[in-house]
C-alpha cells in the first residue's frame, strides 16, 4: 500500500543522515523502524496480558503472601 509521509525539516534531515550512514534509502529506514516499533509494541502488549493473567490465576496465593 502506498502512502505519503510528511516529516518536518528537522526530522527529515535526521532520517536522511541515518539512511546515508546505513547505506539504505529513507524508505527502507522508515519501513525498518516501523516494523521494529510494531514488533516491540506487540511484545509489550503480550507481556502485560501475560502478567494480568498470572496475577488473576494466582490471586489467592498473592493474597496469602501479602498477609
Amino acid at each position: 500500500m502506498a502512502m505519503t509521509l510528511r516529516l518536518d525539516d528537522d526530522l527529515d534531515t535526521q532520517v536522511e543522515r541515518l539512511a546515508v550512514a546505513q547505506g539504505i534509502s529513507k524508505q527502507q529506514l522508515l519501513v525498518r523502524a516501523t516494523r521494529e516499533y510494531v514488533a516491540r509494541e506487540g511484545r509489550i502488549a503480550r507481556t502485560v496480558a501475560n502478567a494480568d493473567r498470572i496475577v488473576a490465576e494466582n490471586a489467592g496465593l498473592l493474597d496469602r503472601l501479602g498477609q
